[in-house]
């Protein structure tokens, strides 16, 4: 929807125009006509205004954009989820001959990518190039894929799925993100939460799909099977969202603000995230080897737990933007960084099948609130102290996390003796290390509480 340049608009996007390729219809004058001389002297001396995109907050083509959010979380979060399902493959029969420590490194890169991506890929959506950032995240998804399904050795999968199938979903998800929150004002946290519910649904789909096909037709094609359902979901995506696009901003976003550093609270703020996300995917690639070593299920069992997990996950991604303002979202992160640390140092002393099974919902449900409620605490003003600094100060809180999210998994790897079904370590390490994230979430609370209560005067 598109208004008239003098109307304003509480969502103004800097004057940029985002709509479908068809929703521009050219004025028709005919030459040589009074009419026609007039238009064209004021054209000369004027300058053309440019029209102002209004978020339609809804509708067909908005709820349409939606559907194509969710068939990209389903596309990078649920592959990255299932990471879990490939590491107990690898460990027992692919890569054997690696340590648990190297093989989460495939995971731990994968992850890496999709966020750190996304600090460069945010500017260059801003730049106009939001087809180019999904036709290549798409491609080099599907195409990772593919060439993991072709590979066996370490360094194979390591560039197919961890480099690959990384680069490929991080420049895909952070346009799409971008591009629903720009089409919706009041109705946003419904919108991105509706999109975030793919993440759980590919996370429960694919380690099953993994499980069930691979003893049947064989690692290489299991794989296939699931790139081709990449395949089938990036095709739906290329064509909804390449019939939009952004007009460039001539002002280019830094990457950092190089001020925050001087400020406790966002230092503090980034901290968190680097510990809580350094935690974050070590019980989401280990539990399918510690349910099969330590609990002795079955083998299907052990995958099902994964794909439990990720259900769970299911309320957790859309519970902070169902609770909207009624609750701060810093109270909603601190809650789920204390109930994760609980949940972390209490998995050890689990020791039945039924017992770990609520463990994997209540768990799927702190995973699901950590990796969506630090983007609603970004925009307060004791963490982003004006509106043009929370992209790049979000690009630099999210880049703490890349940080920790690839170093992590190594790190429990090498802690745990997998093969011995000895993950005691590990289990500890993950402990402390959420609670420290839980810990420097403290003075950002405290922070929070002075200035609003400071504003209510």
């Amino acid at each position: 929807m598109l208004v008239r340049p003098d109307e304003k608009n509480d969502e103004d996007l800097s004057s940029s125009s985002i709509a479908p390729q068809n929703a521009w219809d050219a004025s028709e004058k005919t030459p040589g006509t009074p009419i026609a001389e007039a238009e064209d002297h004021v054209s000369q001396q004027e300058p053309p205004q440019q029209q102002t995109f209004v978020p339609p907050n809804g509708g067909f083509e908005a709820w349409l954009l939606v559907f194509a959010g969710f068939l990209v979380f389903a596309n990078v979060w649920g592959i990255v989820s299932t990471f879990g399902a490939f590491q107990a493959f690898f460990i027992r029969d692919l890569l054997a001959n690696e340590s648990a420590s190297a093989i989460s490194w495939i995971g731990s890169v994968q992850a890496f990518l999709v966020v750190f991506t996304g600090v460069f890929g945010g500017p260059l959506f801003d730049r106009g190039y939001l087809r180019s950032l999904v036709f290549a995240g798409c491609f080099l998804t599907v195409f990772g894929m593919m060439m993991t399904s072709l590979a066996r050795s370490y360094y194979q999968v390591f560039l197919a799925q961890g480099v690959c199938v990384g680069l490929g979903a991080g420049l895909s998800y952070v346009p799409t993100l971008a591009l629903i929150s720009i089409f919706f004002t009041t109705r946003r946290p419904i919108a991105v939460g509706a999109a975030a519910v793919g993440s759980s649904v590919g996370g429960v789909i694919f380690p099953i799909m993994f499980r069930q096909l691979q003893p049947r037709i064989g690692y290489g094609w299991t794989v296939r099977c699931i790139a081709f359902i990449n395949l089938a979901f990036a095709v739906l995506i290329c064509l909804i969202l390449g019939r939009h696009k952004k007009e460039g901003s001539t002002q280019a976003r830094s990457l950092w603000d190089l001020t925050a550093i001087r400020e406790p609270v966002f230092l503090s703020w980034v901290a968190s995230l680097f510990f809580l996300f350094l935690a974050y995917y070590i019980p989401l690639f280990f539990i399918v080897s510690w349910a099969r070593w330590v609990l002795d299920t079955s083998e299907d069992m052990a995958f099902y737990m994964l794909a439990i997990l990720n259900g769970g996950s299911f309320l957790g991604r859309t519970f902070p933007y169902l609770l909207g303002q009624r609750v701060k979202p810093i109270y909603t992160l601190i809650f789920s960084a204390v109930l994760g640390t609980v949940l972390i140092f209490s998995w050890i002393a689990i020791h039945s099948s039924a017992a770990f099974i609520v463990w994997c919902v209540l768990w799927g449900f702190v995973a699901g609130v950590l990796v969506t409620a630090p983007t609603s605490t970004m925009p307060h003003p004791v963490i982003s102290p004006n509106l043009g600094v929370i992209g790049t100060r979000m690009g630099m809180g999210w880049s703490a996390g890349a940080v920790g999210s690839i170093i992590g998994s190594p790190i429990a790897g090498a802690l745990a003796n997998v093969a011995a079904g000895k993950f005691l370590h590990a289990q500890i390490f993950v402990g402390v290390v959420m609670a420290a994230g839980a810990v420097f979430l403290v003075p950002v609370l405290i922070a929070i509480e002075r200035h609003d209560r400071k504003s209510k005067r």
